[in-house]
């Protein structure tokens, strides 16, 4: 019997089952039945591990302008307040606005090159989709600029910020969708892999890359902004923050670091005012009737 519990022991456990689901999920005799065999011990470990306000489900994602993602493995979502829509209760054909959309990730059982530029169009999809916004007062003030709102996930307060610290899709990683890939293995070397990764995300522009690649044999796929002299790199959100890709392997450290940066995320990640959400349920989030209605006032007022 320990004397403490040890947190990053028992994620490094969880990474171990996770192996062997993947194993397990080999038996079956279809590609379509593997791939789902190992999406779900997936999303019941993230459910176990990561906080309540995070909902783990599969589908598609969806913005109030008519565009849709293509269908993905895993989404995070924001339980409790992001609209869920799932036709007919079916997982796979579940849609999730992108205001309320924390991350998402693919699961494949190992990864060469054609599985990587899969991942990049997926993940493309998704990051293309535009979370609406809208440009607020700064009231005239001097030196108070417009600004456009923004809130914390997991959270209904709106914080205004005037510029340059408003929220910005386009420019700010930590304003956009989080995606991974999580694979059972890295068919590459990791020279090719880095290389693959550069050619694809040269391609599909760096917003719209993944920010992480992972898999269970202990490769983990990431950008790094590596200062002249070359001490002490930084770890970034996005390849947008970072001048280089860094692949190692770190044995039974690769799944509690995609963890460990899902939760850093949900704790520092931005999204837009909740009022986007209305935008799902009427036509430009505002209600309406027809006007040929009958009209009756109400006696006393």
């Amino acid at each position: 019997m320990a004397d403490s519990f040890d947190s990053i022991a028992f994620v490094e456990q969880i990474g171990q089952e996770l192996v062997a689901a993947f194993q397990l999920a080999g038996l079956a005799t279809t590609p379509g039945l593997i791939g789902s065999a190992r999406e779900v011990p997936v999303k019941d470990k993230l459910t176990q591990i990561l906080p309540r306000g995070i909902g783990v489900g599969s589908g598609c994602v969806i913005d109030s302008f008519g565009n849709t993602s293509r269908q993905m493995d895993i989404v995070l979502y924001e339980q409790g307040i992001c609209p869920v829509y799932a036709v007919n209760q079916d997982p796979a054909s579940t849609y999730y606005p992108c205001e309320g959309v924390m991350a998402v990730g693919e699961i494949k059982s190992s990864i060469a090159s054609r599985e990587l530029e899969d991942v990049f169009g997926k993940i493309e999809s998704v990051k293309r989709l535009r979370r609406f916004t809208r440009l607020s007062s700064g009231g005239g003030a001097p030196g108070v600029s417009d600004y456009v709102a923004y809130r914390k996930y997991g959270s209904l307060l709106s914080i205004a910020n005037p510029r340059p610290g408003d929220y910005n899709q386009d420019k700010n990683p930590t304003d956009q969708i989080y995606a991974f890939n999580l694979a059972g293995r890295i068919e590459l070397s990791y020279d090719t892999l880095c290389s693959k990764y550069v050619e694809f995300a040269v391609e599909t522009g760096y917003s719209l890359s993944p920010n992480l690649v992972v898999a269970l044999d202990g490769s983990i796929l990431c950008p790094l902004s590596v200062p002249p002299n070359r001490h002490n790199p930084t770890i970034t959100v996005s390849p947008q923050e970072a001048n280089s890709i860094y692949c190692v392997r770190h044995p039974g450290r690769s799944f509690p670091f995609l963890l460990a940066r899902l939760q850093t995320m949900y704790t520092t990640g931005r999204t837009v005012e909740a009022l986007a959400f209305e935008r799902y349920f009427a036509e430009e989030g505002r209600l309406s009737l027809p006007s040929d209605g009958t009209l009756k006032q109400l006696p006393g007022v």
